[in-house]
């Protein structure tokens, strides 16, 4: 299965799209089949003075840019350092997993509201199959 092309829209001094875009491209590599279930919009707001980050998901091509949408299907918002923690938790089914300290804190800092996911439950997961990191 070859993976989908991935490209960075627009940017902006205080945005991060292009370290996004290698995150999403090796995930992208590594798990092919979840990127394939995906469509739809989905923003990342922070509560650092940074550039909210908008992905699209298409039936061909992912783009990723700096700036929002309107009516996202997914909002993920929150701390940066709140938001990679729980990207990088162990997960299972794309969750983190309450199986292991790092995946039970994660889940503590969305009960605790730290971080915020609203939206498409099918698209969280499998963003955060995308974007896990074994550490």
């Amino acid at each position: 299965m070859k993976p989908k092309p991935v490209r960075v829209g627009r940017t902006s001094e205080d945005g991060i799209a292009p370290a996004m875009l290698g995150a999403i491209e090796r995930g992208i590599t590594r798990q092919p089949e979840v990127v394939e279930r995906m469509r739809g919009r989905i923003v990342f707001r922070f509560s650092e003075p940074i550039a909210p980050l908008r992905m699209s998901f298409k039936a061909r091509s992912v783009l990723v840019e700096d700036g929002d949408f309107r009516r996202p299907d997914l909002t993920v918002s929150g701390r940066l350092p709140d938001i990679v923690h729980i990207a990088t938790a162990p997960h299972w089914r794309g969750l983190p997993s309450p199986r292991h300290k790092r995946g039970r804190a994660a889940l503590g800092q969305v009960a605790r509201r730290r971080v915020a996911i609203v939206g498409d439950r099918k698209l969280a997961r499998c963003l955060m199959q995308l974007l896990s990191v074994d550490v």
